[in-house]
């Protein structure tokens, strides 16, 4: 027969047990909306891909920039028509690669949104509140510029744009 101060300490260990599962459980409860399938397959695989995008981008912009500027370094100032020409070409190649900024920080902006819908939630599980809801976005003009692949390319624009200004 077990004495009274082993039952008490079975009884609480016991009790701590139940607690232990009901605070998992609670957790659990609490991070269903970041568990969700449309919300991890939708806006958290969109958000790294855009963060792998705006690397990208930035990088290739990078280089465009410096290989204007290397192009510039090399400018021959003895034909100074020649050399405009050339200055110019490349002061509007670093220009167009400096717009690199605006998609990047659009794309940025979109990662930033599904970092704050995670970590809402995870407040909410440190100060014991319910869970607030997340959003999955669908795939839309409004979601900014489209990942490579996915949007329309560059030459179908193009023609099309040709096509609508033939008929002016």
């Amino acid at each position: 027969m077990m004495g009274k101060g082993k039952l008490d300490l079975v009884e609480r260990l016991t009790n701590e047990c139940i607690d232990l599962c009901q605070t998992v459980l609670r957790g659990r409860k609490r991070l269903e909306p970041l568990l969700d399938p449309a919300f991890r397959t939708q806006k958290l695989l969109r958000a790294v891909n855009e963060q792998k995008t705006a690397v990208h981008e930035m990088e290739a912009a990078v280089d465009r920039i410096i290989a204007a500027v290397e192009r510039m370094s090399e400018i021959d100032f003895s034909d100074a028509a020649a050399a405009e020409q050339q200055l110019s070409t490349c002061c509007d190649e670093i220009m167009e690669a400096c717009c690199f900024q605006d998609l990047t920080g659009q794309r940025m902006s979109q990662v930033n949104d599904t970092l704050n819908e995670v970590e809402a939630v995870l407040a909410s599980i440190a100060d014991g509140r319910a869970s607030p809801q997340v959003s999955v976005a669908g795939e839309s003009l409004l979601n900014g510029p489209a990942l490579p692949g996915n949007g329309v390319e560059q030459d179908v624009v193009d023609r099309l744009l040709a096509t609508s200004e033939g008929r002016r």
